[in-house]
């Protein structure tokens, strides 16, 4: 049986049977992985601790047909803030999200997981909301999913001042050619600045997150929209935003 050791964090879990998981990891190795992890669900398994969605961990696998399976698992880092308070499960929740529902299986990315793991401090410690929309934002540009935000689609134009923006049309739009695209919507100069600064956002560096409310719930409105435009479905944890923080 072969097998082979992983760094990952922990995407998702779904329980099957009367003590299992799925678990869907994204790995450093392979990108997004399932992995079914038999037992976990048991006070005395060896690897329960590990099968925790947010969880940073090293784990075993053998290679399975179609379903490969976890043997052993280490936490490497555990934020049990994220599942303590409800703001922060919730937005870390929104964030993974993004990144399972738009990443395909064994699509290898160093980006993408070295901005899971550094996003988990970052939610854990400090604004949740202000910090997975810049996983998301940075997410959408590495996956080549990102609207264009500082230049016009039409024309190649610098965005300056108040412009409009278009999903259909791929980003922002000066305003000599919103006349001439399709789902055309304000985009003031403001946003597009609170955007440029969540692109350069820099995981390490300990200075304050500081937005304006205004912009920051403006950017959270406009990711989940362009969001569930490219999936053709809501994302499940904006409902439970929307229910439970009464956003």
């Amino acid at each position: 049986m072969e097998t082979f050791r992983i760094e990952a964090v922990v995407l998702d879990t779904k329980n099957f049977g009367d003590a299992n998981k799925v678990v869907t990891l994204y790995t450093k190795e392979y990108g997004k992985l399932e992995a079914n992890a038999y037992g976990c669900r048991r006070s005395r398994s060896p690897i329960s601790g590990a099968m925790q969605m947010f969880n940073h961990i090293s784990a075993e696998l053998s290679r399975g047909a179609q379903v490969d399976t976890i043997r052993e698992a280490d936490i490497l880092n555990f934020y049990d803030a994220l599942t303590k308070d409800l703001e922060r499960l919730a937005y870390a929740s929104l964030f993974f999200e993004i990144v399972n529902r738009m990443t395909l299986p064994h699509e290898k990315s160093a980006e993408t997981f070295y901005l899971l793991k550094n996003s988990l401090p970052v939610m854990s410690e400090r604004n949740p909301k202000v910090a997975a929309l810049i996983g998301a934002c940075q997410f959408m540009e590495t996956s080549g999913e990102q609207l264009n935000f500082s230049r016009c689609v039409r024309c190649g134009e610098e965005i300056l001042g108040d412009a409009g923006i278009s999903l259909t049309d791929g980003g922002a739009v000066c305003m000599n050619c919103v006349d001439y695209v399709g789902d055309c919507r304000p985009y003031p100069d403001a946003l597009r600045k609170t955007f440029e600064l969540m692109l350069s956002f820099d995981w390490k560096d300990g200075t304050r997150l500081n937005f304006k409310s205004k912009q920051l719930d403006a950017a959270e409105k406009f990711f989940i929209e362009y969001v569930q435009y490219i999936l053709g479905s809501e994302l499940k944890s904006v409902q439970f935003i929307r229910e439970f923080l009464s956003i």
